[in-house]
């Protein structure tokens, strides 16, 4: 049973010898043009997700904030008038953006 084991062995490993030596393996300038023509199309399909992500980031978010109109780029204004005694009302107008806008006659 270990013979045949063996000559199993022996055959396959014969057998791998014989094909390798059928290859035709590729000169080193062939491999160099491979390998660049690889790189540059995972370059090319990398730039071409990127992309597509960027117009799908903006259909998703920018579309949808331009029909509500509650863009980032909106500001808030808030008009303060106050007396020198520290009394303070106002009103807020606007949207939303963290800038703050004040006026009044307190200095």
């Amino acid at each position: 049973m270990q013979n045949e084991e063996k000559k199993v062995n022996k055959s396959f490993v014969q057998n791998t010898k014989s094909e390798l030596k059928k290859v035709i393996w590729p000169t080193g300038k062939q491999t160099i043009k491979s390998t660049a023509v690889t790189i540059g199309f995972v370059l090319l399909i990398s730039v071409i997700l990127v992309v597509l992500n960027i117009v799908f980031d903006f259909l998703s978010n920018g579309a949808y904030d331009l029909m509500l109109g509650t863009g980032k780029d909106n500001e808030i204004v808030e008009v303060v008038s106050g007396d020198v005694s520290g009394e303070v009302s106002g009103e807020v107008s606007g949207e939303i953006s963290g800038e703050v806008v004040t006026s009044g006659d307190a200095e």
